[in-house]
């Protein structure tokens, strides 16, 4: 006897920052151990952890080196529901 059952995959979503220098050479790749249930809590998140990455530097390290935070949220298959 077939399970009939119908299991559909939920994405998540992973967070990857990166450190870049004038937005040429990037120098630092991060990627978040969180996995977001939606792409809108993941971008979310990329902003907050941009902001306190910039502070964590400091105004006088990132306008030296014009350091700029990139991030993307990658999705991927969680778990079957």
């Amino acid at each position: 006897c077939r399970n009939n059952r119908i299991f559909s995959v939920q994405m998540k979503y992973v967070l990857v920052m990166f450190l870049c220098i004038s937005g040429q050479t990037c120098i630092e790749e991060q990627t978040s151990p969180v996995e977001y249930i939606t792409h809108y809590d993941c971008i979310s998140d990329g902003y907050i952890r941009s902001y306190s990455s910039l502070m964590k530097l400091g105004v006088d390290v990132v306008n030296q080196n014009k350091f700029i935070v990139k991030f993307q949220c990658i999705g991927i298959k969680g778990e079957n529901i």
